[in-house]
C-alpha cells in the first residue's frame, strides 16, 4: 500500500489538536503487559558466534527487501544456521505492527503518491522508520540465550541504553509502562518483535538523527506526543552522531556485552540487498 503525507495536515496550525485529540482514543490496555520482566545477564561460559549483517554503508536498504532478508534468515535458523544480527536505515517508511490501528495514521490513506506503509508480523503500534534512525534487527534462536519474550525485549533495550551512554547520552533508560528506550523525556528507540518458533526478527530503532517532522503525521507507538514525545540522539546531545564511525560501533559492542555472543562480519546472502 502506497501513502502520501498530507500536506495541509502538516502544516495547519490545527494539526497538534488533531494528533492530541487522537492520541487521547488511543488504546493502552495491554501497555503495561508489554512493559513487564527485566534484563539478567547470562553469566555464562560459552560465547555463541553471531553473523554481523552490517547493511549502513551506502543507501538506506527497503523495508520489504529486509522483511525478505530477516525470512530467509529465519528459515536457516530453523535449520540450524548460526543466529544472525542486522544493522540497517531504510528510507521513508511507515509500519503497522499487529497492535496498530488506523486511527493512528493522520493522513489520507488514498491519497496518491509517496510513502509506503507496510502491516508488519511485529507487535506494537504505528511507527516510522527513515534515514537518521539505526535499526536493529537480530535473528536469534532463544534457545542459545533465554527462552522468554519479556527477557528478550528488556535486552534489546538495554542493548539500546548502553549504545546511547557509549556516544555520551547518558541516562537513557525504560518506561515502567511502555517498551523502547526514554532519553530526557523523549522516546529514542522503539521496539516491535516477532517470533516463529522461538526464533526472533524484527528488533528496535533508535533515532539518532531522524527528521522530527515525519512523525507529525502519525501518533507514535499510540502515545499522546504532548505527553509522551519522540526525540533522537542529535538533540539531546547538541551534536551531530557519526553514524559509522560512533553509533554502529557502539551498538555493535552493546550487543555482543548484553547476549554474551561473539559478532562475526558477513556479507547478506546474494540478492537480497
Amino acid at each position: 500500500m502506497r501513502m502520501v503525507l498530507c500536506a495541509s495536515l502538516l502544516m495547519r496550525r490545527g494539526a497538534g489538536v488533531a494528533i492530541r485529540q487522537v492520541a487521547s482514543q488511543a488504546k493502552r490496555k495491554n501497555a503495561p503487559a508489554q512493559a513487564q520482566g527485566f534484563f539478567e545477564a547470562l553469566n555464562r561460559e560459552a560465547r555463541p558466534t553471531v553473523r554481523l549483517l552490517d547493511l549502513t554503508e551506502g543507501t538506506p536498504v527497503p523495508y520489504a527487501k529486509c522483511c525478505d532478508l530477516q525470512t530467509h534468515l529465519v528459515n536457516e535458523c530453523i535449520e540450524g544456521a548460526r543466529d544472525a544480527l542486522i544493522l540497517v536505515e531504510h528510507p521513508p517508511v511507515y509500519t503497522l505492527g499487529r497492535g496498530a490501528t488506523q486511527e493512528h495514521v493522520l493522513f489520507d490513506a488514498e491519497a496518491p503518491g509517496a510513502p509506503e506503509l507496510h502491516r508488519a508480523e511485529r507487535g506494537g503500534d504505528v511507527t516510522y522508520h527513515g534515514p537518521g534512525q539505526l535499526v536493529m534487527y537480530p535473528i536469534l534462536a532463544l534457545r542459545n540465550y533465554k527462552q522468554d519474550s519479556h527477557w528478550y525485549l528488556r535486552a534489546l533495550e538495554e542493548v539500546v541504553v548502553r549504545a546511547c551512554d557509549k556516544v555520551g547520552a547518558s541516562g537513557a533508560g525504560r518506561a515502567d509502562k511502555h517498551t523502547g528506550v526514554w532519553l530526557g523525556g523523549h522516546k529514542v528507540a522503539a521496539a516491535g518483535v516477532a517470533m516463529r518458533k522461538w526464533i526472533t526478527y524484527h528488533g528496535i530503532s533508535l533515532n539518532y538523527g531522524v527528521e522530527m517532522e515525519r512523525y507529525r503525521a502519525i501518533v507514535p507507538c499510540g502515545l499522546d506526543p504532548v505527553v509522551e514525545p519522540v526525540g533522537s540522539l542529535d538533540a539531546h546531545l547538541g551534536r551531530a552522531v557519526d553514524l559509522r564511525g560512533e553509533l554502529v560501533p557502539a551498538m555493535v559492542e552493546a550487543f555482543a556485552d548484553v547476549f554474551e555472543c561473539e559478532l562475526q562480519r558477513r556479507e547478506p546472502p546474494e540478492g537480497f540487498v
